[in-house]
């Protein structure tokens, strides 16, 4: 039967050699961890958080990038931590190797377009492709007025942490599973026909997206099942299976949302600077609906991304020339006065526009 699992507290020591306890110093649990190498992780989610952890990284690209700085096993460690399947950390400095029963890690972060780039020059192995990624159009800036209900979120969040996890004959902890309903059942089959035949039809990094595609709806739809669990007010059992609401409710963020973000992004990061300073400019001008663009204004005053130096600024203008949105410079604006570096907007650009 398909189904997805829930994890939670609670670890043993480990076992060595005829039967006595290792010794392992007492770890304290975390739900956290910022910036730690796996082995670390993997001594945690062993011996103090078998639930699992959360990486958080104001930037991404400091993991990404340097991934196997100290040791060349580190990138297979993360790919693995996708699965939640068990994991064996063996060294020749460990007197025991390190047995994690459910290798479980989550990462939440932020990168810089032009460092995400970077990360995507290098051969694609999946693990891109397990991440949600997220860019989405920016809003004008507010203050919230409305106060938060830290009492609600708080209570809705205690339900999720106190899940147990239960307990084997061989007195291990493991996940509790919790499967798809028939129809949720079907729902997934028919998603995952879909992920396959679109895939066949994309190249690049979004091929890997649309592989990973079956797998993401499998969680989000847990993630939704008991997020509307915890967020119910009573006494309630948790779910003891996966429903169809939930099921169709992850496989329609993933179409309508997370797909297309991914194909943004994969597209806009893979971009020359050239074509993302020439994409800024394009926006900007369908934004603002210049007369003209002015060189010197926009490098003193609109300082728009990636484009600060004037010959940026002409590089970005020239493309536009030639794609039919600008005309060539204004010209000179007086006797032994420097050219004018101005570009005019095309009128037609206008009606098409409306």
């Amino acid at each position: 039967m398909t189904f997805a699992t829930r994890r939670n507290t609670g670890g043993r020591p480990q076992i060595g050699p005829e039967g006595l306890d290792a010794v392992v110093e007492p770890e304290r649990p975390r739900l956290i961890q910022i910036d730690v190498t796996h082995e670390k992780v993997a001594s945690v989610l062993a011996t103090a958080s078998p639930k699992g952890v959360l990486m958080v990284r104001d930037e991404l690209a400091g993991f990404l990038i340097g991934m196997n700085s100290y040791n060349n096993a580190a990138r297979p460690f993360w790919l693995e931590a996708y699965g939640g399947r068990r994991y064996l950390v063996e060294r020749v400095k460990l007197a025991l190797p390190i047995d994690v029963p459910h290798l479980v890690v989550a990462w939440f972060g932020t990168i810089q377009p032009e460092r995400l780039a970077q990360v995507m020059s290098d051969a694609d192995d999946g693990l891109l492709a397990r991440f949600s990624w997220v860019w989405p159009d920016p809003v004008p800036f507010d203050i919230g007025m409305d106060p938060s209900d830290t009492e609600f979120a708080i209570r809705a969040l205690d339900r999720l942490r106190l899940l147990e996890m239960r307990r084997g004959n061989d007195g291990k902890l493991a996940p509790v599973g919790v499967p798809l309903c028939p129809a949720a059942q079907s729902r997934l089959v028919e998603f995952g026909r879909l992920m396959q035949r679109r895939k066949e039809l994309t190249e690049g990094l979004l091929r890997s997206t649309y592989g990973k595609a079956r797998g993401l709806a499998l969680r989000q739809a847990l993630v939704f099942e008991f997020l509307w669990w915890c967020a119910r007010d009573g006494i309630e059992a948790p779910p003891s299976s996966v429903s169809d609401a939930a099921m169709k409710a992850a496989v329609r963020w993933i179409c309508d949302y997370s797909i297309p973000m991914s194909d943004r992004i994969y597209g806009d990061a893979a971009c020359s600077k050239a074509d993302r300073d020439t994409a800024t400019l394009a926006r900007w001008i369908v934004q603002e609906r210049p007369s003209e663009v002015h060189v010197r204004t926009l490098q003193r005053e609109v300082r728009l991304p990636g484009l600060r130096d004037a010959a940026d600024i002409h590089a970005a203008c020239a493309a536009l020339v030639d794609a039919g949105w600008l005309t060539s410079t204004a010209g000179k604006t007086g006797f032994q006065h420097r050219p004018r570096a101005a570009y005019a907007i095309n009128q037609r650009l206008w009606d098409h526009l409306r």
